[in-house]
């Protein structure tokens, strides 16, 4: 019980006080930028950045490849990285280190697994040692721990992971994949936040915990809209092989896209999702509760189409801050460092529509406010913190750069 009910945990368990929401979509860029960008290499479809101990970068494109990186620049490809399927919104995705790579030389891959069937994916956990030479780098011993099943077709995959405060369990963020109402569908992991161990087991201490889901699930691919999913005719069945896991597995649900996980110094859980046409969202992650896609959103479908407002339902929990107009956002990672001291304790978010960086405030009792929107005129689709407080920025674009960026 003690790794269950450590400090971290206990935080997530306190309901944040009733607010309102603050739509944050209209925050007009500062005129100035606070800091200097440098491009220190290019990539293809760059997608995310993994630290290790030593200052190198673990860098994912989204065609496929791993690269080891110098903060130089100088890029060394990694061997044995396992085949993704690159396509629309999926491809190689997420790197991680693992918290104990001290002693395992861990990491994690999230990726879209080819399918049997042409055109198909899965949403893929991997773990695998790095091992590191001279001029070279591989993975060995690669596992895959954990996959979403049945394969399909299109959508976004979510595929962040964030690791608890005292290294013990593993959050995974599993997109809805455009289907829409499999989020609120307990017996698969689509639009959920998974919470596992280490290995990719159901964690002790979840909503679920020791609940199966039934052996069947049915496959529908990406509806129009969110009424038209409702109706969506079945395009396969599945049979889970062994016990259906994913009650056990889920920490909350009604997620579409979340492509931002991450722990903020106070030990709260915080997740970054695109909305559709609209309603892109800053949530407070707490254990067992419904964030409400497709019943609720602060937005209307691609084409139009009316989708609840939040406010309709108040057994659903609501984003602290949403973007109408969106932003797109592409990750958050909170700021410890000394490089840039008005930032400490504050979130930046990478934002890919508006070519910009977002910086969110927090404050004690789980409340968050939109602080400066610095215009870059880069597609970020990832940003994090480097161990001398440096920004590392990747940019969405083929050729992609890698920016890093100091203190003007």
């Amino acid at each position: 019980m003690k790794t269950i009910l450590n400090a971290a945990l206990l935080v997530t368990l306190v309901s944040a006080p009733a607010r309102a929401q603050i739509n944050a979509g209209e925050l007009k860029a500062e005129l100035d930028l606070p800091f200097t960008m440098t491009k220190v290499a290019e990539f293809k479809l760059p997608w995310r950045i993994a630290f290790l101990p030593d200052g190198r970068m673990l860098i994912t494109e989204k065609v496929g490849p791993v690269w080891l990186v110098t903060q130089q620049g100088e890029k060394t490809p990694i061997d044995n990285v396992p085949a993704a399927l690159w396509q629309g919104q999926g491809g190689m995705l997420g790197v991680f280190v693992s918290p104990k790579y001290a002693t395992d030389h861990s990491i994690y891959l999230t990726y879209a697994e080819p399918g049997e069937e042409s055109g198909t994916s899965g949403l893929a956990l991997a773990r695998a040692r790095l091992a590191l030479g001279t001029g070279k780098a591989s993975l060995e011993g690669l596992q895959v721990l954990w996959r979403d099943m049945p394969k399909g077709r299109g959508g976004q995959f979510g595929a962040q992971i964030a690791f608890s405060p005292d290294g013990q369990y593993l959050f995974l963020a599993v997109g809805d994949r455009q289907r829409m109402t499999p989020a609120q569908d307990p017996n698969t992991e689509v639009g959920k936040i998974l919470r596992l161990t280490l290995d990719a087991k159901p964690a002790p201490g979840n909503p679920g915990a020791g609940k199966k889901g039934d052996p069947s699930r049915y496959l529908i691919n990406p509806p129009r809209d969110t009424e038209a999913a409702k109706t969506a005719p079945v395009v396969a069945a599945y049979t889970v092989e062994g016990p259906n896991l994913a009650p056990a597995e889920t920490w909350s649900s009604g997620h579409r896209t979340p492509y931002g996980l991450a722990f903020a110094p106070d030990g709260r859980l915080w997740e970054l999702e695109h909305g559709p046409r609209g309603g892109d969202e800053l949530n407070l992650i707490e254990r067992g509760k419904n964030y409400g896609w497709p019943l609720v959103s602060y937005a209307v479908n691609y084409n139009g189409v009316p989708i609840p407002s939040p406010d309709t339902r108040p057994d659903l929990a609501k984003p602290v801050i949403y973007w109408t107009p969106v932003i797109a956002p592409g990750n958050l990672a909170f700021y410890n460092g000394a490089m840039f001291p008005q930032c400490k304790g504050s979130a930046l978010i990478s934002v890919i529509a508006t070519q910009s960086i977002s910086r969110i405030t927090f404050d004690a009792k789980g409340g968050a406010t939109p602080a400066e929107r610095w215009r870059v005129g880069h597609r970020i689709r990832d940003v994090e913190v480097g161990s001398d407080g440096a920004l590392w920025m990747l940019e969405d674009n083929n050729p992609g750069g890698l920016f890093r960026v100091t203190p003007k």
